[in-house]
């Protein structure tokens, strides 16, 4: 039995070692990158609420004039260069599996070397780009960053906004009255940075656009009510409207479907962690006429960021979260995923140079597996 198991062992990492190799470590072979080099820079906004000084990071790709020193994953998930190497191997295998030693270890190293897409600091290009901007939720930049290079290469400015130091997570605030004062405080920093990125010379201000994932929708759904400037909402397994776990039950009280009037693209499993499946809200008929619903019925919460998502499908590993999947299902997931989201921000902002979001899904449903995606539009399908 021990001599099985440890030929067993042997045979996983010569797998994965092989894998990797094979497909030259590549997260983009699968994922086509647009026109445009990427940059990435961290701006920073001090601002006071009341007596309390404030600070905010945003982080930002953009559309670059050419590439220079590029970021490697290592650089994403440890931004401050705070963390040795064991705890960044650790990390990365926690991220993926939940267990900190999950995988050998020169495989993880191949992951927190590769290069990215991303430059450090790259000359931005001087045209306007549309803005879209991640609703707060922490871990967005080392869970997310695939995606944000993606959109940026395809010319779009993407830009995430974060405390410094962060706040609390919303389950660590003891009372609902703290948990919506937290809540609150986000949606006006989130504001308060678009307001900032307007001003900025390669942005356009007329087409201003919001992301979101996991728990985030929420805030997301909150700022593009209050936010005249926002047209259009991208949610990544995140929107819903029956519950959040800042204003919980209280949320569906805030919602006015009259100011839900911008084109909702909302992303989900079709099976959701507690078992039952997903389906549009009860207002999702009543939302804006461009909406759509596109429900995946092989994926799970995990698969819509990159860390639990994306990397076990690089590794071809079925250690996942107990939340996610694994395998090439997972890698084809995130980049199906990725394309939906640009498809729909492509038929919104830039109608007539694409075909329509659904002429887009009809075209991309051809490489996919038989019903892998369904998609539902407002008033026509339920």
């Amino acid at each position: 039995m021990i001599k099985n198991g440890i030929l067993f062992l042997l045979f996983t990492i010569g797998s994965i070692t092989q894998l990797i190799a094979q497909n030259g470590l590549d997260f983009y072979n699968g994922l086509p990158m647009g026109t445009h080099k990427v940059g990435t820079t961290v701006d920073s906004l001090d601002y006071t609420t009341g007596a309390v000084q404030r600070k905010l990071l945003v982080h930002i790709w953009y559309p670059a004039k050419a590439d220079g020193e590029k970021l490697t994953l290592s650089d994403y998930l440890d931004p401050q260069g705070n963390l040795g190497q064991k705890e960044l191997l650790e990390n990365l295998s926690i991220g993926i599996s939940g267990t900190p030693d999950a995988f050998p270890k020169d495989s993880l190293k191949l992951l927190l070397n590769f290069r990215m897409k991303a430059s450090k600091n790259a000359e931005a290009k001087t045209r306007r780009f549309p803005l879209l901007v991640w609703s707060m939720r922490y871990g967005t930049v080392a869970s997310q960053n695939l995606i944000s290079e993606f959109l940026a290469s395809h010319g779009y400015v993407v830009a995430y906004v974060e405390d410094h130091p962060n706040a609390p997570f919303p389950w660590q605030l003891p009372s609902a009255e703290e948990k919506e004062s937290a809540f609150n405080q986000q949606v006006k920093a989130t504001n308060r940075a678009i307001n900032h990125l307007k001003q900025q010379p390669n942005i356009d201000s007329e087409k201003i656009g919001m992301l979101s994932w996991s728990y985030a929708g929420e805030s997301a759904i909150m700022s593009q009510m209050g936010n005249p400037d926002i047209d259009l909402v991208v949610g990544l397994s995140s929107i819903g409207f029956s519950y959040g776990v800042y204003l919980g039950s209280e949320l569906p009280k805030k919602i006015s479907v009259e100011q839900l009037q911008v084109p909702y693209l909302i992303l989900s499993e079709k099976i959701g962690t507690n078992g039952k499946e997903r389906t549009p809200s009860d207002i999702f008929d009543q939302m804006h006429p461009n909406s759509r619903y596109v429900s995946f019925r092989e994926l799970s919460h995990g698969n819509f960021n990159v860390l639990e998502g994306m990397f076990p499908g690089v590794l071809n590993t079925n250690k996942v979260q107990s939340w996610s999947k694994g395998g090439q299902l997972a890698k084809l997931g995130y980049e199906t995923i990725c394309k939906t989201a640009l498809s729909f921000i492509n038929a919104i902002f830039q109608p007539s140079n694409s075909p329509t979001f659904d002429e887009q899904m009809t075209e991309l449903k051809k490489s996919l597996p038989e019903n892998f995606i369904s998609t539902f539009r407002p008033n026509t399908d339920r």
